[in-house]
């Protein structure tokens, strides 16, 4: 779970009492408590991790993760959903705004529906026929921002496997501009031979005349 300090009073604070410590305390910036980045209005909300706890705690002994684990690695499902939870801040209903934020701050938030209004009970304190109704908004809008986020993810790879055709459609004409330009030099490199011939030939036969 990510911390923050604030700038002003260095207040150590959780993520989701960031927003009601700013209205108390009129700061400006909050730094994380591991990797010391200050971060501007909302831009903290987007930091959900840095230094690992191995990392932090082990310090020089610490050797950090190998290259080729890290390197183009895609986000794991669990990741690619506490990434959801902290894009859907822009949009969401009003009343479910401080619960997101909430939930922002775990970083084992369920992705299945069941478990996720289990968790959204207890963690939020939402219980009875209000706080079904809360959870239920709730669910139905990270569902809602995570379709739109698969159909951009979607269009996307169209976009990109479009650019590989039309990238492979102009090297194949290129290609074949480059053999026709090869077949005419070669057709006119034979022409030219045959005429040498020809006049070869002809003053050959016009010195035997001669004779």
């Amino acid at each position: 779970m990510v911390f923050f300090s604030c700038d002003k009073c260095a207040e150590s604070l959780k993520k989701n009492k960031v927003d009601a410590h700013a209205m108390r305390c009129g700061c400006a910036s909050v730094s994380c408590v591991d990797c010391s980045v200050s971060f501007w209005g909302d831009d903290y909300k987007q930091h959900t991790s840095c230094v690992t706890e191995a990392e932090r705690y082990e310090k020089t002994v610490y050797k950090g993760p190998k290259k080729n684990e890290t390197k183009g690695r895609k986000l794991t499902p669990q990741e690619s959903w506490m990434e959801i939870i902290n894009d859907s801040f822009e949009k969401c209903p009003p009343a479910a705004t401080s619960y997101l934020e909430t939930l922002s701050s775990y970083d084992n938030v369920p992705r299945k529906e069941k478990a996720f209004r289990n968790f959204a009970a207890n963690s939020l304190n939402l219980r009875g026929a209000h706080g079904d109704a809360i959870v239920s908004s709730i669910w139905s809008h990270l569902s809602s921002v995570r379709e739109e986020k698969l159909k951009d993810q979607a269009k996307l790879k169209e976009q990109e496997q479009a650019v590989i055709e039309t990238s492979k459609e102009k090297v194949e004409t290129d290609t074949e501009s480059a053999s026709n330009a090869q077949a005419k030099k070669s057709d006119i490199y034979k022409r030219n031979q045959g005429r040498k011939e020809g006049g070869k030939g002809y003053e050959k036969s016009s010195e035997k005349s001669t004779k």
